[in-house]
């Protein structure tokens, strides 16, 4: 049974759970590395054979269009070009002194957030999707694991599967979370927040939080404690034009930190 479980957001319906963890595992290596574990404790078939990822994209990948679709399409008016539009998004977001690749960044962020809004709508209101999401995550939650480590959309599956199991005792790490997001996200959590504060996840000892600058996911409530209260460690680092990536938030301090903490791992100060 893996000790450390990890669970994705949004944007991973085109790969699968061991594609995954072997995108995330080097950076999560690099995040105790830079934290100050010593290696020599760790290695890649160690890691592998205590972690896991929950993975759970195939489950909202979107079904082809049939030639019928793509010619109605096609009739009504000319599809939408994606390149001409991010185009123009960025004309609409350049400013002075700014440069066109700081444009381009910041039109693709906003791209990016609104999909990762619709993907939590259809998780959000479609209670299927919701079971199976949430049955991903609980098949790997055993006594035996230690840390949950979730990223974007995924530290919305994890909050919510983990209220439910007080007969666990981990970690939690979430990474670019959304959840405090006032409109979007933290009216509409189960169970619902009381006199303005999120339920603490009964299954929780410790959550560590972090968020990057620049993260569009994180820029409604970066820092977790004023939604769920002062026990969350909240934490903000520096993910450069990949503000709201995975693997810059796996390899950052804090979060090596948590991890390392979670597993006993000694750091050296």
């Amino acid at each position: 049974m893996s000790s450390v479980v990890m669970i994705h957001g949004a944007f991973h319906e085109l790969w699968g759970p061991f594609r995954l963890w072997t995108r995330w595992t080097p950076s999560v290596l690099d995040g105790l590395w830079v934290a100050g574990v010593s290696m020599r404790d760790v290695s890649l078939p160690r890691l592998q054979d205590a972690s896991v990822v929950a993975f759970w994209g195939d489950l909202v990948r979107p079904e082809p269009r049939t030639p019928d679709q793509l010619a109605a399409e096609t009739t009504a008016g000319e599809p939408p070009d994606a390149v001409a539009d991010l185009v123009e998004g960025v004309g609409s977001t350049q400013g002075p002194g700014g440069t066109d690749l700081d444009a381009l960044v910041h039109q693709v962020a906003k791209d990016t957030n609104a999909r990762s809004m619709e993907l939590l709508a259809q998780y959000v209101l479609d209670p299927d999707v919701r079971a199976k999401v949430h049955e991903r995550l609980e098949r790997h939650l055993t006594p035996d694991t230690r840390v949950v480590v979730a990223h974007s959309l995924g530290t919305v599956i994890a909050y919510q599967v983990l209220c439910t199991r007080p007969d666990l005792e981990v970690d939690l790490i979430t990474l670019g979370s959304p959840l405090g997001d006032p409109n979007m996200v933290f009216p509409l959590l189960q169970p619902a927040p009381v006199d303005g504060k999120g339920v603490w996840p009964a299954a929780v000892k410790r959550w560590t939080n972090v968020a990057a600058e620049g993260d569009l996911a994180t820029a409604a409530c970066p820092r977790l404690a004023e939604a769920f209260g002062d026990r969350v460690e909240d934490h903000l680092v520096f993910n450069g034009r990949h503000a709201h990536n995975a693997e810059p938030y796996l390899n950052s301090v804090p979060t090596g930190a948590a991890l390392a903490d979670a597993l006993g791992l000694e750091r050296r100060c």
